[in-house]
């Protein structure tokens, strides 16, 4: 009895298996004879592309599976996590002599793009190419936001956030960066005494991207929710940035609202547990994160409660004006009544005083903030990290930006600070910026998608595209591409991005900071770090304002030096802290997996060669 439905069993499991495989291969086949027919060269990757535990996990079976004989595993290379990153647009040109391709799996071709034309093709006819939903269902765990909608529903919250990145906001951002930056430089030379460091003795910074992160996201508080955080510690030195910091003195948030303090841990806490364990977040349920044997996920749930109560109560502390304006009639002819007059300039309240008709709802509302200040947070600090880790591999860059900082303040009469109109004098530090987001940049794909058949464009022949084609629009090989980046289009060469009052853009450019004069402006679709044409970011002047805003103060009187704690001597650390910047692993954006010892040292008191 029992060997018979153990038999029965069996064959069903078999025939199951048999199925699966056969409807694998038969989509798999179908999926390589159309890439065969296109004019574009194709590889074939035997899995499905979609997978996200593939994706996932491959960091860790990839390389057993690359490494089997005859090349078996050689389409991992195709299809593992962060693939581009891994061989820089190299791969394809030398394997496939194309900047466009198709991977052919089972679930379907992909397009992969590393050609301008094609870029600007894509994003110019945005209704044409809608984002490929897939790739961005994670954000919408936070609620529908400007990032993760389309058509009619991106114009919708479009409409509300669009306008509140504007001059007076990015002063603001401006003013803060100054602020906070003031404060991290005095905790990177400062002892725990209270004094100034000896010059040449100042502390190591082991954990740069820790306090990169923090300044981020004060700058961010700030500036969007009118939010003024004060500085951690007053000295790096004995600082234990793994502890659990707890909201348990007065002083820690001291910029929310001044109510009896409910919370169990602080603003930045929070958001580095969400930030660092994201995909732990997404993938579980609150109950099994809670019972799990490792207190980081245990103690998820709660740091993600925590961190939406702070976004409420942000919201409900937005500071109204005495004065009311008329809400939307009812329907018929009157006013229903009256709703108060916002009147702060950060984004929070731009954003509300533009909501005041309800175009976006509460969960709405909630999603644009929470994917305001994942996006700004942890691409700022990534960027500004490996800015400075580059710059200290560079002291003759270094020195160029510290004479440009020179040249601000002997135009500066005796007790001026810097102001936002200072801001367009900072062309070196604005090219550091475009050439470390050229080398590394924090998103490395734009996603984009077909619903109905389409045709590009491709060395002047049609390339048709079938509906619900995604695309990757892949940033690394675009921006290491020799048809633009020559020469030497793997090297940090900030200055490529300086030229003279002679420069006349080239037709078919566009400039990536118009506050700056006479900087390269590249070819449209060969650099997308902030995306392009009509979905491109709405904080890249933002972001470009706090990045500059901070590399001014902490290089005005100091200098960033690696630390050679092995005794390795400057060109063997050199070595080996640029391999440190190459490995790198996507998390919500991609950033180094190592970490950089640095420190800030007074200017002259350097041990550069």
């Amino acid at each position: 009895m029992y060997q018979q439905i153990f038999a029965l069993l069996g064959a069903l499991l078999t025939a199951v298996v048999i199925s699966k495989l056969f409807g694998f291969w038969t989509s798999l086949s179908q999926a390589r004879r159309f890439a065969a027919a296109s004019p574009v060269p194709y590889v074939s990757v035997y899995w499905y592309r979609g997978s996200g535990w593939f994706w996932l996990l491959s960091p860790w079976f990839a390389p057993f599976l690359e490494s089997l004989p005859f090349g078996l595993g050689h389409w991992v290379r195709y299809l593992k996590r962060d693939f581009s990153w891994a061989h820089k647009g190299k791969l394809p040109r030398e394997e496939l002599g194309s900047d466009v391709f198709w991977t052919a799996a089972a679930d379907g071709c992909l397009l992969h793009v590393s050609d301008a034309d094609v870029v600007s093709q894509v994003v110019h006819r945005w209704k044409d190419f809608p984002k490929a939903e897939l790739y961005y269902n994670d954000l919408t765990w936070f609620g529908d936001n400007v990032i993760t909608t389309e058509g009619s529903d991106w114009q919708r919250h479009r409409k509300i956030t669009g306008p509140s990145f504007n001059e007076r906001n990015s002063s603001l951002v401006f003013q803060e960066s100054l602020t906070q930056a003031k404060a991290m430089l005095a905790s990177f030379t400062h002892e725990t005494d209270g004094n100034v460091s000896a010059p040449g003795d100042e502390p190591v910074i082991d954990d740069l991207l820790f306090w990169l992160k923090a300044i981020a996201l004060n700058v961010l508080s700030g500036a969007a929710f009118n939010l003024h955080i004060p500085w951690p510690t007053k000295s790096v030195v004995g600082f234990n940035v793994l502890h659990e910091p707890v909201e348990s003195d007065s002083d820690s948030d001291s910029g929310f609202p001044a109510e009896p303090k409910t919370h169990l841990m602080s603003w930045q806490y929070c958001m580095n547990q969400i930030m660092d364990n994201f995909y732990f977040l997404i993938g579980f349920s609150p109950w099994i994160l809670e019972h799990s044997p490792w207190k980081f996920l245990r103690i998820l749930p709660a740091a993600f409660d925590e961190f939406m109560h702070y976004i409420q109560e942000m919201i409900d502390d937005v500071p109204r004006a005495e004065g009311t304006t008329p809400t939307p009639d009812d329907g018929t002819g009157n006013s229903t009544g009256t709703k108060p007059l916002l009147r702060r300039n950060d984004l929070l309240s731009n954003i509300l005083r533009a909501n005041e008709n309800d175009l976006l709802d509460e969960s709405e509302i909630l999603g644009n903030i929470c994917i305001l200040l994942i996006a700004g947070h942890e691409t700022s600090a990534s960027v500004l990290e490996t800015a400075l880790i580059l710059l200290a591999t560079e002291p003759e860059f270094q020195q160029r930006i510290r004479d440009e900082i020179d040249s601000i303040w002997a135009a500066k009469k005796p007790g001026e600070d810097l102001t936002y109109e200072d801001y367009p004098k900072m062309r070196t530090i604005m090219a550091l910026m475009l050439e470390t987001l050229r080398l590394y940049p924090p998103i490395i794909n734009l996603f984009k998608s077909t619903a109905t058949p389409q045709t590009l464009t491709y060395r002047s022949q049609p390339l048709p595209l079938p509906p619900h084609t995604t695309i990757f629009l892949e940033a690394v090989s675009l921006h290491r591409n020799p048809k633009y980046w020559s020469p030497s289009p793997d090297l940090f060469l900030p200055s490529r991005w300086l030229k003279d009052a002679t420069y006349t853009p080239p037709p078919n450019t566009l400039s990536e900071s118009p506050a700056h004069a006479n900087l390269l402006c590249p070819q449209k679709g060969s650099y997308i770090p902030f995306g392009a044409g009509m979905r491109s970011c709405l904080g890249k002047k933002f972001a470009q304002v706090e990045f500059c805003t901070i590399v001014a103060v902490l290089l005005k009187g100091y200098s960033v030096e690696l630390v050679d704690d092995g005794g390795k001597g400057w060109e063997a650390k050199r070595r080996e802290v640029l391999e440190c910047l190459d490995r790198r692993q996507t998390i919500i954006a991609l950033r180094m997996l190592g970490k950089v010892k640095v420190r800030f040292v007074r200017r002259g008191a350097e041990s550069f060669p």
